[in-house]
């Protein structure tokens, strides 16, 4: 259920504040910071820290963005939908700086330690992806 509040502010500004009752926000909604990581693209092992990887994740309802650098370069960006259900996470760019990505779907398994999110994506019963993000203030 949405809720509508409305007033008036000094000086004549009104203000509008829609807010939302009984739906709590899932755990990853926020903004991200990457800490660490690796990834094998094409049968090549690439560590983020060697890389010099760097990367922001905003997460908001069920929609996500990422914009990523790679040894003070632009690498990557995305956005798109995400999809939640436990343990599980998906993303599916519906926008990507590298066209192959849109409309793929990347699926991890992930864990919430304090501000520490940790996420392995597996292809083929292989581990092919790990990240940790750092939740940002």
């Amino acid at each position: 259920m949405k809720g509508i509040t409305s007033g008036i502010l000094a000086g004549g500004l009104m203000f509008v504040s829609i807010t939302s009752f009984g739906l709590q926000a899932h755990p990853l909604e926020g903004s991200w910071q990457l800490l660490s990581g690796e990834v094998n693209e094409q049968g090549q092992q690439i560590d983020y820290a060697k890389a010099q990887m760097q990367g922001v994740k905003i997460i908001s309802g069920n929609q996500f963005s990422f914009i990523s650098h790679k040894d003070g370069k632009f690498y990557a960006a995305a956005a798109g939908s995400i999809k939640l259900e436990g343990q599980n996470y998906s993303e599916t760019p519906q926008y990507a700086s590298y066209a192959p990505m849109i409309g793929e779907t990347y699926r991890f398994v992930f864990r919430l330690e304090g501000n520490l999110w940790h996420n392995e994506r597996f292809a083929d019963g292989k581990l092919v992806e790990r990240e940790t993000w750092r939740r940002l203030p």
